[in-house]
């Protein structure tokens, strides 16, 4: 009994079908992992795997990239998008550190009356004020520290 093994993963079941009848008419059984999940363009809840046998995998990825190396990605840019989430979630944590310092700093400290129950007495709002701060500078940060290019032009049209 052969293992099925993921060869890709697909967001829109119109792709992953055209590569399945590709695979199909090069004489291998391919299986479509949650391909009936959702039929329509906009987009699957869950992720769509293309799989074959075990012993197929190799000769379905080289068929694949073949056809359509940029679906299979390089070494590059996945490097390069790590960085950039390294990045922003480095930028988002300073943030949202220091501003939740400052909230908590900032936020006026409850007024205790001894002569008051224990339920009448005004809460402490320092930790929220701290959290929504916190959130608000983590996104600053991000928002602040985004690299900034410049728009492309649109090709001129002939």
């Amino acid at each position: 009994m052969a293992y099925l093994k993921t060869v890709l993963t697909y967001h829109l079941p119109s792709e992953a079908e055209v590569d399945k009848a590709f695979l199909e008419s090069h004489g291998m059984a391919v299986c479509l992992l949650n391909g009936n999940t959702s039929r329509n363009e906009l987009g699957a809840p869950f992720f769509i795997q293309l799989q074959v046998a075990d012993e197929e995998h190799a000769r379905a990825v080289a068929l694949l990239r073949e056809v359509n190396p940029g679906r299979f990605g390089s070494a590059s840019v996945v490097n390069e998008l790590d960085r950039a989430i390294k990045r922003t979630i480095g930028l988002f944590v300073l943030g949202a550190g220091a501003a939740a310092i400052l909230g908590y700093v900032a936020a006026p400290a409850p007024v205790r009356q001894p002569d008051l129950p224990y339920y009448m007495a005004t809460p402490d709002l320092r930790p929220l004020a701290a959290f929504f701060t916190g959130i608000l500078g983590g996104c600053l940060a991000v928002w602040l520290g985004r690299k900034r290019t410049s728009p492309q032009s649109p090709p001129a049209v002939p």
